[in-house]
């Protein structure tokens, strides 16, 4: 006798949803073996896969935030391991499902829902209880054992040509907690490479954020280890000084007095909710000073941080958003700009607006790429303008 009982559609997709929670939390491993696909572990939270017969395989799937994600680079394709299993045998995705969660040992929500009596749709404490514990672990797992690492660390001033760098920076004074940074990382092919430059440890001391000397590729900055904040307290002081990145801090320390307060350096601008945590538990949230770039992330970054922390104002430079576009304070540095002149208090609305307006401009730009142009910038300034106008009303 066929099961009589209906679901609605919200109820159908949260069916879906619950065994999609679960199927991308598991370790890969038993499918891939089970396909007989060619693969390597890398490191403890990454497989690299030959799926279509390359001489360098280009496809991996790794932990990233805690779930399997899948990313083909030579055919730009990604998704789960439902797409792997879509990529390697040609199954349609129905097909594809059916095979990981049986291989994988997951319950599909919906096919015993649709075969058994009604039930509810809703998670039970116990299933977000062991989807959040097998997550953590994921994550756990996902920093244990990181594809890079700091293999030595020691001062600027003993390298010459890291001495001699920073100077072409405008950075004549060495901040105390920048230093010179040795690492390796795995490359694609699962090689083993050294990386050097200048940067700060990150928080707990086991990662850092480097920045090269000379270009390694188009890249120009590293994160050795999980991407993670720097964070340099300072007991004695409630004052804080929050950086995007560590060449932002060594630039302010060149014109600022920064030995006497607590320093944070996101290190990322999609750290904004570490930083923000870090404000609170520490009780740092009285009208920190944040040294933003003059994009749409940077302005997002200190909105983001402001509204989770419950900020309402903070300290910052004051970019003029049509002429300054995309500079920050070592731009201004170079230029010879006083920093503390541009230094203002600003609300939330102020950095929100402008990462609205600057965010909308790059969103039309993906339907019909081209540069920013002037006119673009004018609009984004406007939103500047009026906040400048509000605090001289006050």
């Amino acid at each position: 006798m066929s099961n009589e009982k209906k679901y609605t559609e919200q109820e159908i997709k949260a069916f879906i949803s619950q065994t999609n929670q679960e199927l991308i939390l598991q370790d890969p491993y038993p499918l891939l073996r089970d396909l007989g696909v060619d693969f390597k572990e890398l490191g403890n939270d990454s497989y690299r896969m030959n799926l279509r017969g390359e001489k360098t395989p280009s496809a991996y799937i790794s932990l990233k935030n805690g779930v399997w994600r899948y990313k083909d680079f030579g055919a730009d394709r990604s998704g789960n391991i439902v797409n792997v299993v879509m990529d390697a045998t040609n199954k349609d995705y129905k097909s594809a499902l059916s095979y990981s969660l049986q291989t994988l040992g997951v319950k599909n929500h919906l096919e015993e829902a649709l075969n058994s009596q009604k039930q509810s749709h809703e998670l039970t404490n116990a299933d977000r209880e062991r989807i959040r514990a097998q997550r953590e672990a994921n994550k756990s797992r996902e920093s244990s054992h990181p594809l890079s690492k700091v293999t030595s660390v020691y001062e600027v001033s003993t390298n010459p040509s890291a001495v001699e760098y920073l100077a072409s920076r405008g950075i004549v004074k060495i901040p105390p907690h920048m230093k010179i940074i040795n690492g390796e990382y795995t490359t694609s092919k699962g090689e083993t490479k050294k990386a050097f430059g200048v940067g700060v440890l990150t928080r707990d001391s086991t990662g850092a954020d480097i920045h090269f000397l000379s270009k390694l590729g188009d890249l120009k900055s590293m994160s050795l280890g999980q991407s993670e904040i720097s964070f340099f307290k300072n007991p004695q002081s409630s004052k804080v000084a929050i950086f995007e990145s560590k060449m932002d801090y060594a630039a302010a320390y060149q014109q600022m007095p920064l030995d006497g307060v607590n320093i944070i350096i996101a290190n990322s601008v999609s750290n904004s909710s570490k930083v923000a945590e870090l404000l609170v538990s520490e009780g740092l949230t009285q009208t920190p000073m944040i040294f933003n770039q003059n994009d749409a992330a940077g302005y997002k970054f200190v909105a983001e941080i402001m509204e989770k922390a419950g900020i309402p104002e903070v300290k910052s430079i004051a970019y003029q958003v049509m002429t300054e576009y995309k500079k920050d304070i070592n731009d201004l540095l170079l230029e010879g700009i006083k920093i503390a002149d541009r230094i203002e208090t600003r609300p939330l609305e102020y950095f929100a607006e402008i990462a609205s307006s600057l965010e909308a401009i790059q969103k039309a730009q993906q339907s019909s790429p081209k540069a920013v142009t002037r006119e673009d910038l004018q609009q984004a300034d406007k939103a500047t303008q009026k906040n400048q106008d509000k605090e001289q009303e006050r």
